[in-house]
């Protein structure tokens, strides 16, 4: 049996974002406070939040936040995508 694939990202973004902005792209998902966690319904990926961090750049100042995705069966591609069309930032 294949173990699931992960993928790790650092995002400048805030917990809060996520809450706000994965049931739009993801209506079915639900959220486990625990493990800090995102899960869609019918399952095959997970979405898990990371460490936060600071991201400076001169006097600019970004929360950063580590996303860790997991697959065990869905198509990445395709929740890459969705993901990206809420969560893209300055037009590309």
């Amino acid at each position: 049996m294949t173990p699931p694939a992960e993928r790790r990202y650092v995002m400048t973004a805030t917990e809060a974002d996520f809450h706000r902005l994965m049931p739009l792209a993801f209506p079915d998902i639900s959220y486990d406070a625990e493990t800090r966690r995102f899960v869609p319904l019918e399952g095959g990926w997970s979405l898990e939040l990371g460490a936060v961090g600071r991201l400076a750049l001169t006097s600019v100042r970004m929360t950063t936040i580590e996303v860790i995705f997991r697959f065990d069966g869905a198509d990445s591609a395709a929740v890459f995508a969705r993901f990206m069309l809420y969560f893209q930032r300055g037009g590309g």
